[in-house]
């Protein structure tokens, strides 16, 4: 079979996963290709031996800033806006049809390449979806949501927990373009915003024990509101995968870290607010620990170290930087949110919307991290935080009872075998994994 894997090139924890699956499916005999409408991570397939095809049309940088500005909520309105027009969709649309036509491709996989909703049903193959668990149906149909506002600061303290497991299952934000342009291509339209992000199949990447649903119940999942969907979501374990960057632990850093004080790890992958970012450094500046921050894309340009208590550095392999600390602090997103659990390292989670939330709301619900709005962020709340992180030994532990359970996973070699069997199932000439 030959799979396509189409991630938004400007997400680096998301490149990182479809490379990670992309060669668990390689390991079992399938043809992996990826495709690309441009960003700045492509060396990272590149360098895992994938050959990167572009395909019109092109995204910029701005273009890239602009999508991430909306998706934390500082761009746009969510109830009117899309992260595409209608008019860039009659762009990618037919344009990616074309390429998995040519390529023959008989799947593809994605995350936030959203424009492959529709270009793969135009095609005709199935869409394969990796999704954190908390942007599932079943995390909203158990009440699991937690309420973290994104727009609204002033709604902040109130108890709205229960707004977002009634609403979320219900909305459909997002959806007015996509569904244009699924009227005029005669393809279905999607019922819900959780309908479209669901796919052919999705894989849910997080540990089981840590997500909080028993594999049988995910994956004989039926939904509370059947109504919402055009047809039942099918959801099955992936597992926990996180960037693992080439090359060793910078000499800057472990000479950085080589002090009596805390030592604090920060990274907001690259969807992290300018903002809070640049406010988090400030504040870290006049704290006694010492930090080291991964700026990114997030504050390019941002490296150094002029106060000696604070290292900028754009990059650098999170996987072993992490472990060297004694605290992080994360915006929530997947990847930085199981990198703090494979290294044990109790977090703070400043989280930009919905989703990071969720991600974050499983590791403080069991005990392994706080959570702090971006309203409230201030040297008085990040500091109290942080101490606490630092003096209670309880989060510590509780964070390394979920290391255990998320090391004990292969998150890309479960993923990689459940799509092979999802296809095997529609295409009997094709040995099911093993």
């Amino acid at each position: 079979m030959k799979i396509i894997c189409f991630p938004h090139f400007y997400y680096l924890s998301e490149v990182s996963r479809l490379v990670e699956i992309g060669l668990a499916l390689r390991g079992l005999g399938q043809e992996v290709l990826f495709f690309s409408h441009g960003g700045g991570y492509e060396y990272v397939a590149r360098e895992a031996g994938f050959e990167v095809t572009a395909v019109a049309p092109h995204m910029s940088p701005q273009r890239a800033a602009d999508y991430m500005a909306f998706n934390r909520g500082d761009k746009g309105n969510p109830f009117r806006d899309s992260f595409f027009t209608y008019e860039e969709l009659q762009a990618y649309v037919p344009a990616e049809a074309d390429a998995f036509r040519q390529a023959r491709a008989d799947a593809v996989l994605i995350g936030w390449n959203l424009p492959s909703y529709l270009s793969a049903l135009l095609a005709g193959i199935p869409i394969l979806v990796q999704q954190p668990g908390p942007f599932t149906a079943p995390f909203f149909d158990r009440k699991m949501g937690v309420f973290q506002p994104s727009l609204f600061g002033a709604a902040r303290h109130l108890p709205l927990n229960w707004l977002v497991n009634w609403w979320l299952p219900r909305a459909k934000i997002w959806l007015a373009p996509f569904n244009r342009m699924a009227q005029s291509l005669g393809l279905p339209q999607w019922k819900s915003t959780l309908d479209l992000m669901a796919g052919d199949l999705t894989l849910v990447m997080d540990a089981p024990e840590i997500l909080g649903i028993l594999p049988d119940e995910l994956h004989s999942y039926q939904p509370r509101h059947p109504h919402f969907f055009r047809r039942p979501p099918v959801y099955r374990y992936g597992g926990p995968c996180f960037a693992r960057l080439s090359g060793d632990v910078p000499e800057s850093i472990r000479a950085h870290f080589d002090t009596s004080r805390p030592k604090l790890y920060c990274a907001m992958g690259v969807s992290g607010s300018p903002r809070v970012l640049a406010n988090i450094i400030e504040i870290a500046e006049n704290l006694e620990i010492q930090s080291v921050i991964a700026t990114t894309t997030v504050l390019p340009g941002r490296e150094g170290n002029d106060s000696g208590r604070v290292l900028l550095t754009p990059h650098v392999p999170a996987h072993l930087v992490n472990p060297l600390a004694d605290i992080a602090i994360t915006h929530g997103g997947a990847g930085t949110v199981q990198t703090a659990v494979h290294s044990g390292t109790p977090l703070v989670g400043v989280p930009m919307h919905l989703e990071q939330t969720g991600n974050l709301s499983l590791v403080t619900r069991q005990g392994a991290g706080l959570m702090l709005s971006k309203w409230d962020l201030d040297r008085r709340s990040l500091g109290r935080a942080l101490e606490r992180l630092l003096s209670d030994a309880s989060l510590r532990q509780n964070m390394l009872r979920l290391k255990a359970f998320q090391d004990k996973v292969d998150g890309a070699a479960v993923a990689a075998r459940e799509i092979v069997n999802f296809l095997g199932a529609s295409n009997p000439n094709m040995r099911a994994a093993t």
